[in-house]
């Protein structure tokens, strides 16, 4: 199999409502979409979503670095079928040095784009083809960004009649409001659903210990991310302090920043979102790392992800045992329209089952990357052209 071309996208996504955190706080998602031709004329499409303050990424850097260095070596190689393909891909991304360059939204739309592609060609679902899948069903949990009191209520008590059993709250450096809010939570949402928090890299660790006892009486699972991203330190002086699970996000984005936080002990859980770690085969190796350290696993999700990450993120968490927490297919809860022809939005009760069509097992809609910025190279990435200069909000035709 030989790649005879490779289509960039970018892309903006618009919210239905505004979602915000510590350390953000948008409207829309710009996200990054590639577009590989084999030789046979199969497709394959696969999506990223940079965060620069995740990351680093910004959407002209991905654009840029998929054209002007992951394609011309991707063309160049001869594909094979599974299981030789995996290794390819793992070759093609030792050399490039990710396992500690911050590139995971940029290879990400690279590598899902061919793993689609390639499973197309075979006539088989990408569930095959790296299976056995552990389960064909997850249930998804939610989440409350930043928002008043009336919205808050809303949006709680829209989760209640969903179904979901999990609910993570954004929070910040007022601890006080903050309590008031998980007071809220779990008056409507009733003692049986889990309630996380997520602090976004906001905290010190006197807060977090601070932000800790005051939570206690709402029964806080986890703390996501109570720390600055590079606190190894501070994280591990927390998780060893606190009986409530410590979850590294913004400081997991790389193999090499999770063996780091295996061996400095400084969290007891790993969110692993498919862009953040730069697709779907580094996550699973993340999610094999996390097990032999006894780290729990939750599927993470980058905000405002397509039907394209959204049918990664359900594979990749029916492959592997069962993780702590899901979340994810939000995907029309929040987009105010998708590029998918499947709905992945989390059905009744946050129920997400596995796609076993062919390839990521989503079918992207004719015409709903044709107004934004793409870069097209064909054969030769030296051909690449760019046009126009801003990235576009998504259109249906």
């Amino acid at each position: 199999m030989k790649v005879v071309s490779v289509d960039v996208y970018c892309l903006t996504l618009p919210f239905r409502l505004s979602f915000g955190h510590s350390l953000a706080s948008r409207n829309h998602s710009t996200n990054v979409f590639v577009r590989v031709r084999l030789a046979d004329g199969t497709e394959g499409f696969g999506e990223g979503v940079p965060r620069d303050y995740v990351t680093g990424e910004n959407a002209d850097d991905c654009v840029e670095r998929i054209t002007r260095t992951f394609v011309p070596a991707l063309m160049a190689t001869e594909l094979s079928a599974l299981p030789e393909l995996l290794n390819q891909l793992e070759r093609l991304r030792q050399s490039f040095e990710l396992d500690s360059k911050r590139w995971g939204a940029s290879w990400c739309a690279l590598e899902l784009a061919v793993l689609d592609a390639v499973a197309r060609s075979k006539k088989s679902s990408l569930a095959e083809l790296l299976g056995p899948c552990q389960r064909d069903l997850i249930r998804y949990g939610a989440v409350v960004p930043f928002s008043g009191k009336k919205m808050l209520k809303a949006l709680l008590y829209f989760y209640k009649f969903y179904g979901f059993k999990t609910v993570k709250l954004k929070v910040g450096e007022d601890i006080e409001s903050d309590a008031a809010r998980l007071s809220l939570a779990r008056k409507v949402m009733g003692p049986a659903v889990t309630l996380r928090v997520d602090a976004n890299c906001v905290w010190t660790v006197e807060q977090a210990l601070r932000a800790a006892e005051r939570f206690a009486p709402f029964g806080v699972a986890s703390y996501e991310q109570p720390l600055a991203a590079d606190d190894i330190a501070g994280l591990s002086r927390l998780t060893a302090a606190i009986s409530a699970q410590v979850v590294a996000d913004e400081s997991l984005c790389t193999l090499d920043d999770a063996q780091r936080l295996v061996e400095s002990k400084a969290c007891s859980g790993f969110n692993i979102r498919i862009s953040k770690v730069g697709g779907l085969l580094t996550a699973r190796k993340m999610a094999r790392l996390a097990k032999s350290a006894g780290i729990k696993c939750h599927l993470g999700a980058q905000v405002g992800e397509s039907g394209i990450l959204s049918a990664a993120g359900r594979l990749f968490a029916c492959l592997e045992e069962p993780f702590e927490n899901y979340e994810g297919s939000a995907n029309l809860f929040l987009l105010k329209q998708d590029l998918t022809r499947e709905n992945l939005t989390a059905g009744w009760g946050g129920q997400g089952r596995l796609l076993r069509q062919s390839g990521l097992g989503v079918t992207v809609v004719p015409g709903s990357l044709s107004k934004s910025r793409r870069v097209e190279t064909v054969g030769n990435v030296d051909s690449a052209r760019l046009a126009p200069a801003d990235c576009q909000e998504a259109s249906r035709p």
